[in-house]
């Protein structure tokens, strides 16, 4: 699965079939390299690691979806007090400060 670090991989455009002459074409191309050769079975391993490798692109890509929606930010500096009473303000980290 291919997506960008960003979460953008949603955006991609749909990938369409063709036209029925196209997929004739792949159709018999396909089956023209695979018709007579000998197929290998995927052994316990290789395929605990293939789908260990696609849950893996699969959590990467859902981390990136929702941070796309709900990015995580930290202020870095001085902030403005938010002033909660007379002479008591929070301080930058969230604790109350008394001047």
């Amino acid at each position: 699965m291919n997506t960008s670090s960003l979460g953008a991989g949603y955006l991609r455009p749909r990938k369409t079939s063709g036209t029925k002459e196209e997929v004739l074409a792949r159709l018999c191309a396909t089956l023209d390299k695979t018709l007579g050769t000998q197929y290998e079975v995927e052994s316990k391993d290789q395929r605990q690691l293939r789908l260990m490798d696609e849950l893996w692109a699969n959590r990467i890509w859902q981390d990136n979806y929702e941070a796309s929606f709900r990015p995580a930010w930290q202020t870095v500096g001085p902030m403005q007090p938010d002033y909660t009473e007379e002479r008591r303000w929070k301080g930058r980290y969230g604790h109350t400060r008394m001047d």
